[in-house]
């Protein structure tokens, strides 16, 4: 139990009166004096006069008196009811059931010290102001501190709440819940305390708990900006985000907005929530808009007859959507509350418009040139007959560069070309392996024909591994082009006039024909024979390998046995304002080949041998016998004369090579068979992989 007591404030003294004169003065003192004493004597041992405990007069007693007075005032104070108020709960009690406790005695000890502390005058001056003023002795000297904050707490604890912090989410499909922050409430115990205490002295019958406020840790400010973010994204007034490019539209939706949006933060104090939008999924939904929007510039074609041109293919313009561009501006654009976004497309307008054809001035022929491919396999001619279609009415605008590869386009099997055969390099020298477009090289090569007559610049070429006769061009070898985009060979001219090339193409069913059609260039061209040099004699004898991916029964004669040889041809290209001509030395290193002939072996019939078959090809490709005249005696008069140097020589332009012993047919080793093989990789000399070397001066 706690007492303590409370200092009792001391009021002033009263000023006493004056004597008028020596006399009255002495006389006044020593009454002062004597009744001072009397009052000292008569509460000697007394409560000092003017003090009361509990509303009751206990000045001038003896303690014993004094505590059988203000008993019943303590019992009464104990017991009289109290009604205390906290929020919205009200208890009905006493001061006794708070835990209160009320001394008599000690409530008189505290009046009689009254009076009894400090200095003679100090004591004396506390007992005439008692008397003059009075003084109350308070219960809270006396209360049992402990057992009322006891009771104090129990209320506390039915009445006090935590703070509840503010809450926002997002659910997967777009609702949002939002909670809003409350106070908490708490109750003071320490001046709950002191009300309680006031009303048990001053009688009051009803109290008020203290209580204050608990602000939550996350308030609802800390949230707003993104609660507000969210619904203005997806509340159902907001219409959707819509796209645009020209006269079309797409529309994010509320169902795809939803998808792009996450929340983050905002469950720590002082951390705000943020608004989260993943790229994502808005870059699939752009990619998808990509697909409507872009497509590749397309040149236009034509057909020159007639003496004007007819459109074969429009003229388009390219278009691009800028994804990575499109997905920032759609995202900034959620964020700023903006419903509408042009989208960032980049244009590329066609070189070659089809407007107006006639602008062009394609009016003549500048150059032709042919080629044959009788006798070749179907395949072959399919393939040579589509690249054909593909390339017709191509036109190369003034300062453009042609690529082969790129007008033609895809040589695939999905693209429509069939598996043929083509030349590549192995361990025993080049060989003619099936592959995909098996025939292209022919297009090229009758293609770069007229485009190197008519002096065009040329800037990539590159040759075969051997030399195919059928593609001498005006009785000059080393003018063959072999392409292939897997392996980067590619075709390439630039047209360096200021008129436009149109390219025509066609075929029959042993020939394929390209013209140039345009404004013939006012330049000359001149021509040097083809020097050949390093000759080597091919292997004549017949050789046969078995092939799978041929059906059984089927043969297929894909080289025959010619020399090897370097060809240098030397192209002059003479402007005709007298300027610098400009010259082209094209150099070409062609291997030997030998003959063979594919046998093929699939679906082989049970019992069947792959080898009684290439015995068979061998047999049949032996040389027949002719019979030997019988000698005759010599005659001078008909001996032959020696040959001329004129009937000697070989010429310059045609590749020949040395007589041989008769050939010995051999068979391939089973092993060897020539299977269907990837398209070989360009190198930068003629013993690389692909056997096909790069021009060595190849910007001409």
């Amino acid at each position: 139990m706690s007492r303590t007591v409370p200092a009792v404030a001391q009021p002033s003294r009263p000023s006493l009166p004056q004597a008028s004169n020596p006399l009255g003065l002495a006389v006044l003192a020593i009454l002062a004096l004597a009744a001072l004493a009397l009052f000292e004597l008569a509460n000697w041992d007394k409560i000092t006069p003017g003090v009361t405990a509990l509303d009751t007069s206990i000045g001038g007693m003896a303690r014993t008196e004094a505590v059988a007075r203000v008993t019943p005032g303590v019992q009464q104070r104990l017991d009289r009811p109290l009604v205390i108020h906290g929020a919205d709960q009200t208890w009905h009690t006493t001061a006794r059931d708070l835990g209160l406790r009320l001394d008599p005695d000690e409530l008189v000890d505290a009046g009689y010290a009254i009076g009894r502390q400090g200095s003679p005058f100090d004591r004396l001056g506390d007992q005439l102001d008692a008397l003059v003023r009075g003084r109350t002795i308070s219960a809270a000297s006396t209360t049992d501190r402990a057992a009322l904050d006891g009771s104090l707490a129990g209320m506390a604890r039915q009445i006090e709440r935590a703070p509840t912090d503010a809450r926002l989410t997002l659910a997967r499909d777009g609702a949002i819940t939002s909670t809003e922050a409350q106070d908490g409430l708490a109750v003071d115990i320490g001046a709950s305390r002191d009300q309680v205490t006031s009303a048990l002295n001053s009688g009051a019958q009803s109290v008020a708990l203290v209580t204050a406020p608990v602000p939550p840790s996350i308030p609802d400010e800390q949230l707003q900006a993104a609660r507000d973010q969210l619904a203005r994204l997806l509340g159902p007034d907001t219409p959707a985000l819509t796209a645009t490019f020209g006269d079309k539209t797409w529309r994010l939706e509320h169902a795809d907005i939803v998808k792009l949006l996450s929340l983050s933060g905002g469950t720590r104090p002082g951390e705000p929530a943020l608004v989260n939008i993943d790229n994502a999924p808005l870059a699939a939904w752009t990619a998808r808009v990509a697909k409507d929007i872009d497509q590749s510039v397309q040149e236009a074609r034509f057909f020159f007859g007639g003496g004007s041109l007819k459109v074969l293919r429009p003229s388009r313009q390219g278009r691009s959507l800028d994804q990575p561009a499109t997905v920032q501006a759609i995202h900034d654009a959620l964020l700023a509350g903006t419903n509408t976004l042009a989208l960032p497309v980049t244009t590329v307008d066609p070189s070659v418009s089809s407007d107006d054809p006639q602008s062009l001035g394609i009016t003549e022929l500048i150059d032709r040139g042919s080629t044959s491919f009788a006798g070749s396999v179907p395949e072959k001619k399919h393939n040579i007959q589509l690249a054909s279609q593909r390339l017709t009415g191509v036109v190369v605008a003034p300062g453009a560069t042609f690529s082969f590869n790129d007008s033609v386009g895809p040589t695939t099997i999905d693209a429509g070309f069939q598996w043929g055969f083509g030349i590549t390099s192995g361990n025993n020298g080049p060989r003619t392996v099936p592959s995909v477009a098996g025939g292209i090289c022919q297009v090229a090569t009758t293609l770069f024909q007229p485009v190197f007559w008519a002096g065009y610049q040329l800037e990539e070429r590159y040759w075969h591994l051997y030399w195919i006769p059928a593609y001498t061009s005006r009785g000059v070898v080393g003018l063959d082009v072999t392409v292939d985009s897997d392996s980067g060979l590619d075709f390439k001219w630039t047209n360096t006039t200021s008129n436009y090339v149109l390219i025509q193409s066609s075929t029959d069913d042993s020939n394929i024909y390209f013209a140039l059609y345009g404004k013939k260039p006012s330049w000359k061209v001149q021509v040097d024979d083809a020097v050949i040099t390093n000759r080597v004699s091919p292997d004549t004898r017949p050789m046969a390998q078995e092939e799978p991916s041929l059906p059984w029964g089927r043969t297929v004669l894909v080289e025959t046995a010619r020399g090897g040889f370097d060809a240098e041809v030397v192209r002059r290209v003479i402007p005709s304002d007298g300027s610098k001509p400009r010259e082209l030395d094209l150099k070409s290193t062609y291997q030997p080949a030998r003959t063979i002939t594919l046998v093929g072996s699939k679906g082989k019939p049970t019992g069947a041998s792959v080898d009684d078959a290439i015995q068979k090809v061998l047999d049949a490709q032996k040389p027949k016998p002719t019979p030997t005249p019988a000698p005759a005696a010599p005659d001078a008069s008909t001996t032959a004369p020696a040959p001329t140097a004129a009937a000697t020589a070989a010429p310059a332009a045609q590749p020949t090579s040395a007589p041989k012993p008769a050939a010995t047919a051999t068979a391939a080793p089973r092993n060897q068979a020539a299977a269907p093989t990837p398209k070989p990789q360009a190198q930068a000399s003629t013993a690389g992989v692909s056997g096909i070397a790069p021009t060595p001066t190849p910007r001409h």
